[in-house]
């Protein structure tokens, strides 16, 4: 009994309370968790990619590039989660209103559930591979979906508490482990091979490079106050933003493109296998996604909150983990990955219009007897414009229009579209004369 009573105390109570005093965080913990977060098998890939579709130096230039604008936008959305004490469902409530706001929930919902399927279904895939070719030993994926889905759901469930306390073990040996492969793959090839000309397939210039990135991590820096708001100073905010993406998530990335340039290929496990740290590499692959999958799970769960307030906020993550491990066991790997392209197109917008509105009406955040109006139609032709925008800039092999080009990303489009016209409809209302 004293056990659980103690797990209870651990747990994390519904996120309309603003969190008190003693559960107040400085910068290495939110620095931990987001580092953590970004370390993952589908961020690997993505590293990997970039490093097979340019030459070394305009990778590394283009990633610095793309990650300063990132810390740009991460210290802003994160800021907003510091001063309003609010997750961003219960922000973007401020924003969109109170009814207004339901559709936008509803898809960070389901944007975080696929993610949470997919990249539980990546870890037990890979897994399984390790496992047939180091021990020949042939694993029952939908057992071990639901085993891996069932252990990441635990922490997630208890709250940022336990998120920090995963990450605080599992960064630095990711970090360590990534460096492995690195030196293995140097010592091998030399580091002139990362130099060494070679004939790229579809090449990608530094500008693509630069807008790629960005719009590769714009979801989860809109989601930033889910766990800014714990923070205890603005300053705290400033420097675990800052480390993050202007530092850790360039770094790591390079060094994900540096082994894809040496290895030849973007996939983790096969990069593991060539260098000789398959079993070792188990690990790593397990902690990758334990903990960037939490934030995923503990994400829907504060969305959720947002339509179901009465429900405790760890009741809701239960339901959430279950979720998304059945779409891990439905294979949400073979059907989803445009879904969830269009998830981050529909979702960045909205970014975009809670931080425009928030600077021009920052009381509407930080005041907790503001009224919420049911609908506030600006911010929702804002999102709305922001998608058109979006969806117009999208390529046509994306299933998109095409018709004309802006940053190269049209998750970055849609974002800076929604800003925009926020701005415009603000200045136009303002300029408008009072009736009499």
């Amino acid at each position: 009994m004293k056990l659980l009573r103690k797990l209870a105390g651990l747990v994390e109570r519904n996120p309309e309370r603003p969190p008190e005093a003693g559960e107040l965080r400085r910068w290495p913990f939110l620095t931990l968790v987001l580092v953590g977060v970004s370390i993952s098998v589908p961020f690997f890939a993505f590293g990997g990619q970039l490093g097979q579709r340019a030459d070394f130096t305009t990778v590394a230039i283009g990633v610095i590039l793309g990650s300063a604008l990132l810390g740009i936008w991460g210290v802003i959305t994160g800021y907003i989660g510091l001063v309003a004490r609010l997750p961003t469902a219960m922000i973007i409530q401020r924003t969109f209103g109170r009814n207004g706001s339901m559709a936008i929930v509803a898809m960070m919902v389901l944007t975080s559930f696929c993610w949470f399927g997919l990249q539980t279904q990546i870890l037990v895939k890979s897994l399984s591979a390790i496992l047939r070719t180091q021990l020949n030993y042939q694993l029952d994926e939908r057992l071990g979906v639901v085993l891996v889905g069932a252990l990441i759901a635990s922490t997630a469930v208890i709250g940022v508490k336990a998120m920090g306390k995963v990450a605080v073990v599992s960064v630095p040996l990711l970090l360590l482990a990534t460096l492995v492969p690195l030196a293995i793959g140097l010592d091998r090839h030399g580091a002139e091979a990362l130099f060494a000309a070679r004939v790229i397939d579809a090449p990608m210039g530094l500008g693509m490079i630069v807008s790629v990135v960005v719009g590769a991590e714009v979801f989860g820096c809109s989601i930033n106050p889910d766990l800014s708001r714990f923070l205890k100073t603005a300053g705290d905010n400033a420097t675990a933003m800052t480390i993050n993406y202007a530092v850790a998530f360039p770094l790591l990335l390079i060094l994900a493109a540096a082994l894809g340039t040496l290895y030849g290929n973007a996939d983790l496990v096969a990069t593991m296998l060539a260098a000789g740290i398959a079993l070792p590499g188990t690990l790593i692959i397990i902690l990758a996604t334990w903990t960037s999958n939490d934030k995923n799970l503990y994400a829907s769960a504060l969305a959720l909150s947002a339509l179901f307030p009465k429900v405790e906020r760890w009741q809701l993550a239960t339901v959430a983990g279950v979720l998304g491990t059945c779409l891990a066991a439905a294979d949400i790997l073979g059907h989803f990955i445009l879904l969830l392209t269009f998830m981050g197109l529909l979702i960045a917008p909205m970014s975009g219009a809670y931080v425009a509105d928030f600077l021009m009406n920052r009381t509407r955040y930080t005041d907790a007897n503001a009224a919420i109006p049911a609908y506030r139609a600006a911010p929702i032709a804002a999102w709305i414009f922001g998608i058109v925008i979006g969806i117009m800039t999208l390529p046509r092999e994306n299933v998109g229009l095409g018709l004309f080009e802006l940053t190269h990303a049209p998750t970055v489009d849609a974002l800076l579209a929604a800003m925009a016209f926020l701005f415009v409809a603000q200045r136009v209302t303002s300029a408008r004369p009072a009736t009499a």
